[in-house]
This record gives structure tokens, sequence and C-alpha cells, in this order.
């Protein structure tokens, strides 16, 4: 089994950072909509684009003629071509909004406060904070910007084409920082303490969102001063930064002086990785398309490599699992013989990932999958998991641990990935709220 071990990594002085690299994290003039026109900003934001089914699309294409839907997920027609497609036209409704003054810039550059409130799926609430700023794009051998999974071509070149067309940041990627004395988060407080939100939009998605537009001069050099010496944690948006990457590096090659300005930057969500409001869940694998006869013999070759705990109800299975947490790798495991099993590794590298675990034991070698496509889904509700190996859906549920975010750190600290959905930040935040408009 591949050796996922990392080094213990210290936050405030992070390994792998080049010296003299300064992180860039500046207020911007956000493109926002119009208040006086849209009555209700819960009609036109969205969830993110990657996470809205079909028929989520088409209800938020209805609540609003100007829904952020239809700039984000424009959906291709059979008559399309290079000259006219889903690109081109979001951004005909990009262009047409801002002319009628739907989106409005706004006058001078600030950041954006953002607080989401909700529920987790354990029962507990929280509120998530975070600062929209524009960050300076940095190629990831500068060890200033760190990202922790793979990408994969065809998003990218998805959003890639919808960038190429609208110039514009739709929707910010979510970076975390270390901000252990709490620095940051203190000016951000002072200023919410002081002044009302601008936009106070009620539950939706399973979220209230708040938005206040921090455009106090000292505060905000204050901010930018303070983020300087961090680098930065991509959570959730490596696809849509390593786009940015590229198209920046595009615009450099047309532009007469090898410039490109406003191409230089993004929109992001920065939230405080100590924050009590971060919510991170466990990404459970179901594996499906497997024969009884591949499971059986999976089954019998686990004592081989795992303790095998068989436990009576999924119930008492996740809270053995939870004992696990920070103390040893552990995995739970329920299969279509409706037997729940808590598998311990008999042995583990410090520091070993239960996500490695997973993938390179179980999936790899014990189950024999190597298509992931083909046999491997993702859900974090244990409930959803279950029921889908009880109704034959799928055939094994694999159940884990969320992974720490000082794990995730370490792992981009050591320059290393880890497998294809790890983490999941939840919940997702929402689409539409501001947008950063990169040639104006």
């Amino acid at each position: 089994m591949e050796n996922n071990a990392v080094p213990k990594i210290n936050l405030d002085k992070p390994q792998g950072i080049i010296k003299n690299m300064e992180t860039t994290v500046i207020p911007f003039r956000g493109l926002r909509y119009n208040t006086t026109q849209i009555e209700g900003i819960e009609k036109v934001i969205a969830p993110p684009y990657d996470v809205i089914k079909s028929e989520e699309q088409v209800a938020l294409e209805a609540r609003h003629p100007v829904n952020i839907i239809r700039l984000i997920l424009s959906q291709p027609q059979k008559n399309d071509t290079d000259n006219e497609n889903q690109y081109t036209r979001a951004a005909a409704h990009l262009n047409q909004w801002i002319s009628e003054n739907t989106l409005v810039r706004d006058a001078t550059p600030r950041y954006y406060i953002y607080d989401q409130s909700f529920n987790a799926p354990d029962g507990k609430n929280y509120t998530r904070r975070a600062l929209i700023a524009l960050v300076k794009l940095e190629p990831f051998e500068n060890r200033v910007i760190l990202p922790h999974e793979k990408t994969h071509a065809g998003p990218k070149a998805d959003r890639l084409n919808l960038m190429r067309e609208c110039h514009a940041n739709l929707s910010p990627i979510f970076l975390l920082y270390a901000d252990p004395a709490g620095d940051i988060e203190r000016i951000l407080e002072s200023f919410t303490d002081e002044n009302r939100p601008q936009i106070d939009c009620p539950e939706i998605f399973g979220s209230t969102h708040q938005l206040w537009c921090l455009d106090d001069t000292a505060r905000n050099r204050e901010i930018q001063a303070l983020f300087s010496t961090k680098p930065l944690l991509i959570a959730d948006g490596h696809h849509r930064y390593e786009t940015a990457l590229a198209f920046r590096d595009e615009m450099v090659q047309k532009t007469s002086e090898g410039t490109s300005s406003g191409y230089d930057y993004m929109m992001v969500n920065l939230v405080r990785m100590e924050s009590p409001g971060l919510a991170v869940l466990a990404i459970h694998r179901l594996l499906s398309n497997l024969d009884a006869d591949r499971i059986a013999h999976a089954i019998a070759k686990l004592p081989e490599v795992f303790e095998v705990h068989e436990i009576d109800t999924q119930a008492n299975l996740m809270a053995k699992l939870d004992t696990m947490k920070g103390k040893s790798s552990a995995v739970g495991m329920y299969a279509a013989d409706d037997t729940y099993r808590l598998l311990i590794p008999h042995s583990t590298p410090a520091k070993q990932l239960d996500v490695t675990l997973v993938q390179e034991t179980l999936i790899k070698h014990l189950f024999q999958i190597e298509t992931v496509a083909e046999h491997i889904s993702y859900t974090a509700y244990t409930d959803d998991a279950v029921a889908h190996v009880k109704e034959g859906t799928d055939r094994v549920a694999l159940l884990m641990n969320p992974t720490p975010v000082e794990q995730v750190l370490d792992v981009a600290m050591a320059g290393s990935t880890m497998p294809q959905k790890s983490t999941y930040f939840y919940p997702k935040m929402a689409t539409g709220l501001v947008l950063n408009l990169l040639n104006a």
C-alpha cells in the first residue's frame, strides 16, 4: 500500500514556502445585483455550478429571469455553433444585465464579508465567515497557493470556455488561511459589529446569507498586510484556479506588452481554518457493479489487513468510528450481507490518511477496482449510503470520519495530493452575491 504519511506541520511556520514570495490579497470593485431592481436576493443566487442537478437548474431558471444560473450553467443546444453556444449566451446575458443596470459595479475597491449560517447534518448550528477578495494568481510551484487534489481536463475546458467569453469570475473559489491569533478575524468582527449588512438573505439552499461591504481604507490596508505572509490552501475550486492560470497565460500572449493586469487575479472566499464555523464532513464511498463472488472474496480477506469488529447497528458503528477520530485510522463498512463492520488496520504509518487507506487497501487491493467511474459514487450522508446498499442500488458502503483540516494542510505543504473527493467543506457557498469583471 502507498505510504501517504506526512510530517506534522506547524501552522505558524509552514514548511515548503519560498522565501520572499508574497501573498497578494486585495479589495476590488465587485459587480453585484442592483437591489433596487431585484426584490429579494434569494431569487437570483444559486448553489455552485458543479452541484446543480438538471431539475434544480430548471427550478432556478424559473425563480427569476436574471438568476445567476443563466451565467454559470447555460446549457448547450442542438443547433449550437462555434460562434453561438452556451458560453456566448452566458456572455450575452452578462453584458445585457450590466447595460440594463441589473448588475452594478461598486464605485470603490472593497472587501466583502460573507456570513453563512446553517445546521450541519450532525444537528449543530454554525456560522462560517468568509472574506471575499481578489488574490494574485501564482503557479503552484511558488508555494503561495497550495492545492491538495488532482484535477481533470473536462471540467477545466468547460470553465475556460466560459471565462473566454465572459472575461469574469462568476463565482469565487474557496481558500483557507491560518490565523491562530485571530488577527484578521478581529478586524472583520469589529466592522460587522459596527455596521449593518448590505444583504440579509433569508434561508435558501439550507443557509442564511449576509454580506457586508468593507470599504474602510485603514482596515483594508491592515488586512492586506496580514495576508502578505500567509500561504493559502485551496479547499474547493482546484479546476477553476487552474483555469484562471491558463486564461491569464492566454491573455499575456495576446497583449502587446505581455501583461495581463486584471487577469492576474481571481475572486476568492477566504476562510480562517481555525474558525469554529468551519464544518468538514466525511465523503463516504459507495461501491456498485460488483458480483457476489468479488464481494465475498474481499470480505474474506479483510482479517489479513484489519481487525474486524462486527457491530449490531448503524448508530453504534458510527459512534465507534467517531471515537477513533484523531487516534487511529478506521473505516466503517456495510455490505450486502447486512453486516456492519468496524475495520481497524493492523499497522498504519504515522498520519495515515483514512481516504488513502480506503482508496489503496480496500478499493484497489481487496475489491480490485481500478475504474472509478464504473464502480464508485460518493455521498456525505451516512443514512443515504446505508439505504443505497439496503435497496440494492449499491453493494458496499465504506464509511469514514472527516479528514481533519490540519491533515489537508500537511498534505498540501508536503507537495502531495489526496484521493478524489477527500474533503467536503459543508455547505457549499452561494454563487451570485459578488462577481468580478476581469477586463474592467
